[in-house]
């Protein structure tokens, strides 16, 4: 019996032409391509980024929905035709032995029930120069902050150097209310609770450098991301009511005191920002 283990990488882009043209040609000096390329564009004005992918036959492209990083990354999955699927930035790089690499991994997992997840480790290139960061997944703890070493089970994932089974997104979807951050622990999460599993394989990686366009405005919403997402899975996931009244509490207090000792009044008021949005993103979501 034939195992489908096909594949399609997923890049999410939005005003980072050149960060894209990297991206693209790293995949394009592959020794092998993987079976679907997706482009989606949030950009305002997707003229610029729709030439960069004219450059490359192999990619598809397509006008993202312009609300944010989960809903974009659900329009890629709406035309992935593949069993696996990868998600990298598009500032990020992949080396040669990348694809090759996840396809062993995806022919390994296809016959597998249910289908791992995997994730890989990112090479963050943060100052020129200098050798990279290396970023392994952490688990989060009880704030979200991604910043627990796993002793047992992984769950969390790099999502830029993850390999997801299409079987999952038959079951979930990224939340469509993120519009940067924490969406892909979010989804791991909701696979656990699924009953899905990640799988760590450090020999899969990707070079990450990180691009400054559009940094200041994804900041703005990080602390209300990560603060909507571990409430959602202390209620929705973990249902335990008691876990998340706690940090409903006292998580929006600590972020304030914190901010406020680092910034002053402007940390102040950044943490009330963060709050309110997470509680904006808490109401819609249980409309």
């Amino acid at each position: 019996m034939a195992f489908d283990s096909s594949l399609a990488i997923c890049i999410c882009t939005r005003h980072r032409a050149d960060d894209l043209r990297k991206a693209l040609q790293s995949i394009a000096d592959s020794p092998r391509r993987p079976d679907q390329v997706i482009v989606s564009d949030d950009g305002q004005d997707g003229r610029t980024s729709e030439a960069v992918v004219a450059e490359f036959p192999f990619a598809f492209y397509q006008r993202g929905p312009r609300i944010g990083l989960g809903a974009n990354r659900n329009a890629c999955l709406a035309v992935v035709k593949t069993a696996f699927v990868c998600f990298i930035d598009d500032d990020v790089v992949l080396p040669p032995s990348f694809v090759p690499l996840a396809y062993q991994l995806c022919e390994a997992n296809a016959q597998r029930s249910p289908q791992p997840l995997v994730s890989g480790i990112e090479f963050k290139h943060v100052t020129p120069g200098e050798a990279p960061i290396r970023i392994e997944p952490h688990n989060a703890d009880f704030w979200g902050f991604q910043r627990v070493k796993p002793t047992s089970e992984l769950k969390a994932m790099v999502i830029n150097s993850g390999i997801f089974p299409m079987e999952l997104f038959r079951k979930a979807q990224f939340d469509p209310l993120l519009r940067y951050g924490s969406e892909e622990i979010d989804m791991i999460r909701h696979a656990y609770s699924l009953g899905y599993r990640v799988e760590f394989k450090p020999e899969l990686w990707v070079d990450h450098y990180p691009s400054p366009v559009n940094r200041d405005e994804y900041a703005s919403v990080v602390d209300a991301s990560r603060m909507y997402t571990t409430a959602k899975d202390y209620l929705k996931y973990q249902k335990n009511f008691g876990r998340f009244l706690f940090f409903s509490i006292f998580a929006p207090l600590k972020l304030a005191l914190a901010l406020t000792r680092r910034y002053g009044l402007k940390g102040l008021t950044a943490s009330i920002h963060a709050t309110t949005l997470a509680l904006q993103y808490g109401a819609r979501s249980n409309s």
